[in-house]
């Protein structure tokens, strides 16, 4: 389940990264060169990831959680660390993303748990 998240997840932010370097969505999104480096590198680490199921759930942990702060970030300032503007629709697509990363996480680490205790 997460290794499925993180493989989906990966392969979207790789694109919009690279798309958003030939094309920048600077209607609804604010996407610059850097908000297209950090979806490379966040989709790199979960392509890297997704090859085991371990792996993929402890960085959906991770990724809910720094998408999380950076959507409650974005309703506190239109501009992250000075470097990356953010618009409403950016803060609403990260906090869904932050969400989906944690459930995804919790439910993986659910099916671990109930895996490891039948196992015993």
């Amino acid at each position: 389940m997460a290794r499925s998240f993180m493989r989906v997840v990966g392969i979207i932010l790789v694109l919009v990264g690279l798309v958003g370097f030939v094309e920048p969505f600077n209607g609804i999104f604010n996407l610059t060169p850097m908000h297209d480096v950090v979806h490379l590198l966040t989709g790199a680490v979960a392509l890297a990831v997704s090859g085991s199921e371990n792996a993929s759930r402890i960085y959906a942990w991770i990724f809910g959680v720094v998408y999380l702060i950076v959507a409650a970030t974005g309703l506190l300032t239109a501009n992250l660390l000075g470097m990356i503007p953010l618009k409403p629709a950016d803060d609403v697509l990260h906090l869904l993303l932050g969400v989906a990363g944690l459930v995804v996480a919790y439910m993986a680490t659910q099916k671990a748990s109930r895996t490891h205790s039948s196992a015993a």
